[in-house]
């Protein structure tokens, strides 16, 4: 991996339930590794694609895949979500490099239904 390519930072949440008596609330929260490590501002590449549009109930909908390369750490979850400059992807696929040890690829898109 080069190092000189990791130039955007990316944060990745998860979704948690709360508990609030007679409701269930869901809400999206920073993920971590463990209870020392945070995933904010993680350095990685993420290389936008072209985008599409179309026309779904009466509303044009818009939505741009990405590409996030990003150095390997244990626990991602393809449930998990990635804020990128102000925009949420959805993570749409993780895949390793041989090993399985030094670096992460993640197939994301953005659009309606984001934050799933």
């Amino acid at each position: 991996m080069l190092a000189h390519r990791l130039r955007h930072r990316v944060t990745f949440q998860r979704q948690v339930s709360i508990d609030e008596g007679q409701f269930i609330r869901t809400e999206w929260q920073n993920a971590w590794i463990d209870s020392e490590i945070e995933l904010v501002d993680v350095p990685a590449e993420v290389l936008t694609g072209p985008g599409r549009e179309w026309v779904g109930s009466g509303t044009v909908n818009a939505e741009t895949s990405a590409r996030i390369t990003l150095r390997w750490f244990p626990g991602l979850m393809p449930s998990w979500r990635v804020l990128w400059d102000g925009r949420v992807f959805n993570i749409q696929s993780i895949e390793t490099d041989r090993t399985g040890c030094r670096e992460w690829r993640l197939r994301c898109m953005d659009g309606p239904g984001e934050g799933k």
